[in-house]
């Protein structure tokens, strides 16, 4: 191979440097490219880093262009990859050896310079030489992309640099990213939307209040399933905005399809820490947003929670089955008033079931009823436990017994049922 650079060559650098012939200096670097191509062996491209390696101290020392010490540097990086898949090749080469030599015989000493003897016979340290495997590991596209990247970065930004430590950081982080779960494991892929262990638990600043009767994750699937990227969504119903708190932290749960919508929320009694992000609003008068492209409704269920949210005559909470079914009535009207064809509208609710009293009511399909009615269609349905039996307690357990003792099971399910508008 021929010599990179002669001792008198490259001893002249310096004195051309301080000329501010940069050119020159270029022309080294023309020079080592074309030397890298040639090298085959590890001594030969060792030889060619050693010159580029001289070549980018000089260049940073005596402040050439920022175009000419980036090109140093990243020749340098660039042989150093070079230099790790040659030692990976031999590391390969010597596996494959003692394999075949094993197989020969098992009493032949196999006498070879391992991976371990080849950097003791260079100048670089053990640490170097796993930097340069890395680089050698890194596929041909990630690494071509990120030290693009980062050389543009060094170009624009003075402060920064580039580097053979910042481009292994670069590509840890890329490869973290691919690593990643693509989907978060919040949504589920089936309509049993149960969840091991609740992250959006309920929002209970105080004893008995903002109680937020399902899991946001709920609100998490409901999203994930039926809203598109800048849809205008509403919460008519919003309570202690269990919604919003879901839909902050969406990039928790979106995966890496993170996306933004617009969500309005408005309630007929606003409470919790979102109150002021919820306005006040009665639903079975009208609907509070002309053209939404989703509705999502957690209703009040029905006979569960009377007078827990309020003392008001038109809280749904508090009503009697007729009047409630009026008041559902209603609203319903009211979302179909407002949206146009094809657009979804989610209701959240269990059954009712009175275990002292031996009353069944199926408040599912009264309001899979009231919605057709309206003008909808059920488009999809999902279920989700309410997890009663999550806490064995002594009243948990009479309750259970209560219930087998008159034949009448608790409410468990949730029914998350979605309509499209015809």
């Amino acid at each position: 191979m021929k010599e990179p650079f002669s001792e008198h060559e490259f001893a002249i650098i310096p004195t051309v440097v301080t000329g501010n012939q940069e050119m020159v200096v270029v022309q080294f670097l023309k020079t080592a490219i074309e030397l890298l191509k040639e090298a085959r062996t590890l001594e030969e491209t060792q030889e060619v880093w050693q010159k580029v390696n001289a070549l980018e101290a000089l260049s940073k020392k005596f402040r050439l262009n920022k175009e000419v010490q980036l090109d140093a540097t990243e020749l340098r990086i660039r042989i150093e990859r070079r230099l790790g898949e040659i030692l990976s090749q031999k590391s390969e080469s010597r596996e494959e050896d003692i394999k075949k030599q094993n197989q020969n015989s098992s009493n032949i000493y196999w006498d070879s310079v391992d991976s371990k003897n080849v950097r003791a016979n260079r100048s670089f340290t053990k640490n170097e030489w796993s930097k340069f495997q890395l680089l050698a590991s890194t596929s041909h596209e990630l690494f071509e992309a990120v030290i693009t990247d980062l050389r543009t970065e060094a170009a624009i930004n003075r402060q920064t640099a580039l580097s053979t430590t910042g481009i292994l950081r670069a590509i840890r982080n890329e490869q973290k990213k691919d690593r990643e779960p693509l989907f978060s494991p919040i949504i589920k892929p089936s309509d049993n939307w149960n969840f091991s262990t609740i992250h959006y638990g309920r929002i209970d600043e105080k004893a008995g209040e903002d109680r937020g009767y399902i899991p946001g994750e709920i609100y998490a699937n409901c999203f994930w399933y039926y809203v598109k990227p800048g849809d205008l969504v509403v919460a008519p119903m919003a309570g202690s905005g269990q919604v919003w708190r879901v839909y902050e932290a969406r990039q928790e749960w979106m995966g890496q399809h993170v996306y933004d919508f617009k969500l309005k929320m408005f309630d007929l009694t606003p409470r919790g820490k979102y109150k002021d992000l919820i306005t006040q609003h009665d639903l079975t008068k009208s609907f509070p947003v002309i053209n939404p492209d989703y509705i999502i409704i957690d209703i009040p269920y029905y006979g569960m929670v009377a007078q827990q949210y309020s003392n008001k005559s038109e809280d749904l909470a508090n009503m009697a089955l007729e009047n409630w079914q009026l008041a559902m009535q209603a609203i319903s009207n009211n979302c179909a008033a407002v949206q146009h064809a094809g657009k979804l509208c989610t209701v959240i609710c269990p059954n009712y079931r009175d275990v002292a009293k031996g009353l069944i009511v199926m408040i599912a399909d009264k309001i899979r009823l009231l919605w057709e009615s309206a003008g909808y269609i059920l488009y999809d349905k999902a279920y989700s436990s309410r997890r009663i039996q999550q806490n064995q307690t002594p009243n948990m357990a009479r309750m259970n017994n209560h219930a087998k003792a008159n034949r009448i099971m608790l409410t468990d399910i949730t029914e998350i049922l979605t309509f499209r508008k015809l």
